[in-house]
């Protein structure tokens, strides 16, 4: 990983679908080059794909919700997290460290879609607890942060 492997992440974390000629021009090099170099980078893992971002307002989906939820799972247990990742209306889930087990990012369309929600993640054994937060305004959304050496 040098300079021009950042400065080609970079470029690409601010558009994805750049073109290779456009990164090749914006680099100062050969096309070929910078494909080649791509291509390193997605067989290493570094890349690990290209996402489009959705405004699930458009879709009816108006509410972006954060759910802290509290589980009777050990340290290390994933059994939760498992059975969270079915329910589509969930677009991330991260497991935590400290007071809350996971942390669930949900977009949903109404109050009623919410509440039919947290009913079915009620029913999944081992959660306890839960804690909701309604997100009013995003001020920053960015999938990956600017990447420095």
């Amino acid at each position: 990983m040098d300079n021009t492997d950042l400065r080609i992440l970079n470029l690409l974390r601010n558009d994805a679908r750049m073109p290779n000629v456009a990164l090749a021009r914006e680099l100062n090099m050969a096309p070929s080059a910078v494909l080649e170099r791509v291509r390193k980078l997605e067989e290493s893992g570094v890349i690990q794909g290209y996402d489009t971002r959705i405004d699930f307002r458009k879709l009816g989906k108006n509410m972006l919700v954060l759910i802290d939820l509290d589980t009777d799972e050990n340290i290390g247990e994933s059994t939760v997290g498992h059975e969270l990742s079915k329910f589509p209306e969930i677009v991330e889930i991260l497991e935590t460290c400290g007071e809350r087990y996971y942390r669930l990012k949900v977009v949903v369309r109404d109050t009623d879609e919410l509440a039919d929600l947290m009913y079915r993640i009620g029913k999944i054994p081992l959660v306890r607890k839960s804690y909701s937060h309604l997100i009013l305004n995003t001020i920053k959304n960015e999938l990956s942060p600017e990447i420095t050496l």
